[in-house]
């Protein structure tokens, strides 16, 4: 079963992706912070972590560049309510290998999933 980290300061899409990738057979986990979400990721052997770009106390490229500190071969796939291109350019400079946007959509999540774990 693979470990997913979803690290978003709105608690409903948390919940909703917790409930969502459950049901979809993944173990979850999740944060609401970049700090709580890097700690996580320290202690938990995670094969994915879904990142929102904005976060309350740190911004999602900083918590991406930790991440690929602590692993640099740690699979990320950044969460963005903006659909510029600037900020694809910035997630996938800084090592995230898709980039996907709000409202999530249930079949780009599960494309952007699948072609990052399998």
């Amino acid at each position: 079963m693979h470990k997913i980290l979803v690290i978003d300061d709105d608690a409903s899409i948390c919940e909703t992706l917790s409930i969502y990738l459950s049901e979809e057979g993944y173990d979850v986990i999740t944060a609401g912070t970049g700090a709580e979400g890097i700690n996580a990721f320290k202690l938990h052997k995670v094969d994915l972590v879904l990142l929102d770009i904005r976060l309350p106390d740190i911004n999602g490229f900083t918590v991406l560049r930790n991440l690929k500190i602590i692993d640099k071969n740690a699979k990320v796939i950044m969460i963005s309510a903006f659909h510029d291109m600037t900020s694809l350019l910035n997630a996938m400079a800084a090592g995230a290998l898709k980039c996907i946007g709000k409202p999530v959509s249930i079949t780009e999540l599960e494309n952007a999933i699948e072609s990052v774990l399998h």
